[in-house]
């Protein structure tokens, strides 16, 4: 029995996209969702700021969102092909954030909060604890744990519409697939060979679905579409994604 299984397209970019509500990011990501043959950020990103290849430009803007320290990329295997200067990289991440402002707006004001009150809470109702650690001789909070636990915690919520939505179809349509595994961004079933082609469809209608679906189960306007990429195969290992 085939797996189908569907991926949120880059949720962290797209939920750190609506807590930020950058306005860059925004509208880039509107091109891409209107076209990914036309728009790639992770090669604009690339060719903007001089990297040499799209996966180093992708995997740095998702450590940027979370305060990646520029001595980090310079001890990172990783980073260190392109440069071991930690000044190379400390330039990267500000010319990211010169480009994305409201992101970085949004992490100024999250590390003020903090180091105000130690709480934080999401448009979506979860709150949030710190606690400091020693460093530099004092104690300090972390500006990962800052920047990270509300992402993280509204790309949980968004997943957990996405699989309602998706249970509430399958039981729609008497399907005899079984919803097995959620991992993070995924939602993955066990399918007959019969019902891929409407598993598919299903979970590509869930994706389109999912911001008015958000706006209703949370009471806020979530102002950005969403895309799910779905693939099928004999095991989670071995997935290829349909068109």
């Amino acid at each position: 029995m085939p797996i189908v299984n569907v991926d949120a397209k880059s949720l962290e970019w797209c939920t750190y996209l609506f807590l930020s509500q950058d306005k860059n990011g925004i509208e880039e990501w509107h091109n891409v969702v209107n076209d990914p043959s036309k728009f790639d950020i992770h090669l604009d990103n690339q060719t903007k700021f001089n990297l040499p290849s799209r996966l180093i430009a992708k995997v740095f803007l998702f450590r940027w969102i979370y305060r990646g320290p520029a001595f980090a990329y310079s001890r990172d295997p990783d980073f260190m092909v392109v440069s071991k200067s930690q000044k190379f990289w400390q330039d990267v991440i500000d010319q990211y954030y010169s480009k994305y402002k409201d992101l970085y707006a949004t992490h100024m004001k999250y590390l003020q909060e903090v180091n105000a009150t130690g709480k934080l809470r999401s448009p979506l109702g979860r709150s949030y604890q710190f606690k400091k650690y020693p460093k530099n001789g004092g104690m300090e909070y972390s500006e990962y744990e800052i920047t990270n636990y509300p992402n993280q915690g509204l790309g949980a919520d968004v997943m957990a519409v996405a699989r309602v939505s998706t249970a509430a179809r399958f039981a729609k349509y008497n399907l005899r697939s079984k919803l097995i595994s959620t991992i993070h961004d995924s939602i993955s079933s066990d399918s007959p060979d019969d019902e891929v082609s409407t598993v598919k469809e299903i979970f590509l209608d869930v994706f389109k679905d999912l911001p008015q679906n958000i706006t209703k189960a949370y009471g806020i306007d979530w102002n950005l579409p969403m895309l799910g990429e779905v693939s099928v195969g004999p095991n989670l290992k071995d997935l290829e994604e349909v068109s």
